[in-house]
């Protein structure tokens, strides 16, 4: 059978190296496809790099862009176009599959003017997300968020990050409107996207997790000196991932429980060297801490691999997802899949992932009662913490078994290139 060629312009970078940024899950994907006896992979991504440069990944054939070359969110260089239009006319691929609107690519992509089919799949939602960004701040709290760095560079501040997302929420909604197929993860953005772009394509895709979280052993009640540990992550200091509201639960529940910590993992620059050039919202973030006396409750683990987050998931107590939305949560995938008590704000597409009482407890966006009474459930009842442990595992292991979204992938594939079947290789 002849493999049909497939070019992806996404976030992830393929490597032998175990990662700590962005995409992670797409590598997985990328390398479950590029096994078959069906598909040839190529990607496209940006990076570190002088110029454009070939660096291929295993079977995979990989090329990195400079981030130059993105000369505006909604708009690549000449060189960028030109180079999409010369690897298209030379590998003549079976189809093109943009990730994502964040990276850009899909607006160069377009301005290519290719004859290639393109398959345009949804990861975060700019215009959608853009009302929730700061996360409940009130102007109080976003004056508070002005700190040397946004003294001196305004654009940093929220206020001005928000308006950016705004900004780029209207191309981006202009972009998705012009794709005839396009591919979501959870309900929540299908809803979405049916109704901004109703005469599209849609197609539901899976995904599939690093084989880290599957091999994890699955966790198990622990009694660490009545240590009761927290985890949570994200990916940068953006307030609508709602770290604030934890802070405030933890707040709650300190007297009651002192030995209470919370582990926070993600590209937060907390290091010493970073100083009065923190970004403001960390500073506001560091000084609601202090404010709160749970500043020796808290650690920041910064950047972590699949393995360090599957070692603190197995020796945490529960992991606590407080963001006020979500287009699907791969961290949420990921604890259910180690089976880690898990308590998740009910916004977005997380409801999607779980059951309320069974494989999770939920509470509302931005309340932080609610959010410290179902840690203390998970604290005080073993049993309700094994059984949510065990649900959590079963459906993740269902939903995120990497043979049945491979086949999905593989289906949405076919659809798309209908000349010659293409069927899921053995794996």
């Amino acid at each position: 059978m002849k493999k049909r060629k497939v070019i992806w312009f996404c976030a992830a970078q393929f490597s032998d190296q175990k990662i700590k940024t962005t995409g992670t899950w797409l590598i997985a994907m990328g390398n479950a496809l590029a096994k078959t006896e069906e598909i040839e992979l190529y990607n496209v991504t940006y990076g570190d790099v002088k110029s454009i440069t070939r660096k291929d990944a295993g079977n995979i054939s990989q090329w990195i862009i400079p981030r130059k070359e993105r000369v505006k969110y909604h708009r690549g260089s000449d060189k960028l176009i030109s180079f999409i239009q010369k690897i298209d006319d030379e590998i003549k691929p079976d189809l093109i599959h943009v990730w994502g609107t964040e990276y850009g690519f899909g607006f160069a992509v377009i301005e290519a003017k290719l004859q290639t089919g393109i398959l345009f799949d949804i990861q975060g939602l700019l215009f959608a997300t853009v009302k929730y960004y700061y996360g409940g701040l009130s102007n109080r709290d976003l004056l508070k968020c002005i700190g040397l760095k946004e003294f001196l560079k305004p654009q940093f501040h929220p206020f001005f990050v928000r308006r950016r997302f705004k900004k780029q929420g209207r191309h981006e909604l202009g972009l998705i409107r012009q794709m005839k197929n396009i591919s979501v993860q959870s309900e929540w953005v299908h809803s979405i996207i049916k109704n901004v772009a109703p005469e599209s394509n849609i197609f539901s895709t899976g995904i599939m997790l690093r084989s880290e979280f599957a091999e994890a052993p699955a966790w198990r009640s622990q009694d660490d000196n009545g240590e009761i540990r927290i985890f949570t992550t994200c990916s940068g200091p953006i307030p609508y991932k709602g770290i604030h509201v934890i802070f405030d639960a933890i707040a709650l529940l300190k007297n009651r429980y002192p030995n209470i910590k919370l582990s926070i993992g993600g590209d937060i620059k907390m290091v010493k060297k970073y100083g009065l050039f923190r970004d403001g919202y960390t500073g506001w973030l560091l000084r609601k801490a202090k404010k709160l006396g749970i500043a020796d409750s808290i650690y920041w683990m910064g950047m972590m691999n699949a393995d360090e987050m599957t070692d603190e998931m197995c020796r945490s107590s529960m992991v606590v997802i407080p963001s006020y939305v979500e287009t699907y949560c791969l961290f949420m995938a990921e604890s259910m899949m180690t089976g880690v008590p898990l308590v998740a704000s009910f916004s977005g597409a997380m409801p999607e992932l779980a059951e309320n009482g069974r494989s999770a407890l939920f509470f509302p966006a931005g309340d932080q009662w609610s959010c410290a009474r179902q840690i203390e459930r998970i604290i005080s009842d073993t049993d309700l913490a094994n059984n949510l442990s065990a649900e959590a595992r079963k459906v993740a292991l269902l939903r995120n078994d990497p043979d049945k979204v491979l086949r999905t992938q593989l289906d949405i594939y076919q659809k798309m290139m209908p000349d010659e079947k293409i069927l899921p290789a053995d794996i």
